[in-house]
């Protein structure tokens, strides 16, 4: 597979100088983000999708299909039109539900085509403003306190700030009530509004809380500190090394979708991601900028896909 994606890939290297919506239907192009308005894959597709209608002349219209940590929207592009009307914005989360899911209805590397890392985010670690603990070390201990009835706001069983959390509270040796939401932005929502206590989120999505003193940080899960929150440490200074999980947003197509429409897409992105309105955007929420060609993004999947494999074994976590 992997072999053969490579020469499509490398195919479409040629086909990157031709003009980019000549490739692409005259219709309208449908971007699905199979999360509910307001999460870190929303907050990213409507920035793109702006830009994006210039570069391809086409009318760009966003779908929030969120339900079933995702595999409600994603399973409905890998089985749309392979014509270029109908993208995905998902996470790279996917690349590892197959060791979460006894059942999928789609395979990730045989019905879907990735054709760039749009941007990453760092996972943060946050509370609502009211909650007690001031730290990493005040949050674990208050944690532990049975009378307190932690609680975990989960925006989706397996999603990438489900496992975050997890490898988080079993570094930290902590349980958690876990109220299950429709995506980021009910459970951010619950958060705020006190109904749980801690969420996983992507930077992006709550910088502004953060900033307006709504939410209370207290570690992302990246190696170094974010440049648009310098001031929050990472799980590791914070007191818990080796916890670690990012968050990067992939845009992909139906598998059987034309390489020079694949190649005429990666280019119309590349050129979004350059612009300064976008840059602009993107920097407020949280996010820096990737733009991997489709063989690195492939590549960098297969790579996850091995290696959370030993971890999600240890941890023991199936989904219906």
């Amino acid at each position: 597979m992997l072999g053969k994606f490579f020469g499509v890939a490398l195919s479409t290297l040629f086909l990157w100088s031709t003009p980019s919506n000549a490739q692409i239907p005259n219709k309208t192009i449908r971007l699905i983000v199979p999360f509910s308005p307001g999460g870190g894959a929303d907050s990213l597709a409507r920035p793109l999708s702006d830009q994006l209608k210039n570069k391809l002349d086409r009318t760009i219209v966003i779908e929030n299909k969120p339900g079933a940590a995702s595999n409600i929207g994603t399973e409905f592009v890998a089985r749309s039109a392979a014509d270029g009307s109908i993208l995905l914005i998902n996470t790279d989360g996917i690349a590892i539900y197959p060791y979460l899911y006894s059942k999928l209805n789609y395979d990730v590397f045989k019905d879907l085509i990735p054709i760039t890392f749009i941007a990453e985010t760092p996972l943060v670690l946050a509370s609502n403003k009211s909650l007690p603990p001031n730290n990493l070390k005040e949050l674990i201990a208050f944690a532990k306190v049975e009378d307190n009835k932690f609680s975990f706001a989960n925006p989706g069983l397996g999603t990438p700030h489900h496992l975050a959390f997890e490898l988080f509270a079993k570094q930290a040796g902590v349980t958690a009530a876990q109220p299950v939401y429709k995506g980021g932005g009910p459970a951010l929502q619950d958060v705020l509004a006190g109904h749980a206590q801690v969420g996983m989120f992507t930077l992006g999505a709550v910088i502004s809380h953060i900033n307006q003193g709504n939410l209370k940080p207290y570690a992302v899960m990246t190696e170094k500190r974010a440049n648009s929150a310098d001031n929050i440490p990472t799980m590791s200074e914070a007191g818990l090394p080796g916890v670690r999980a990012g968050l990067r947003f992939v845009l992909m197509a139906p598998k059987g979708t034309p390489p020079q429409t694949i190649s005429a897409i990666y280019k119309a992105t590349i050129e979004s991601l350059k612009e300064p309105a976008l840059r602009e955007a993107y920097s407020k929420q949280g996010f820096e900028i990737l733009g991997t060609t489709p063989e690195e993004t492939e590549k960098i999947m297969r790579q996850d896909y091995v290696k959370w494999g030993p971890i999600l074994n240890q941890l023991n976590i199936k989904l219906d």
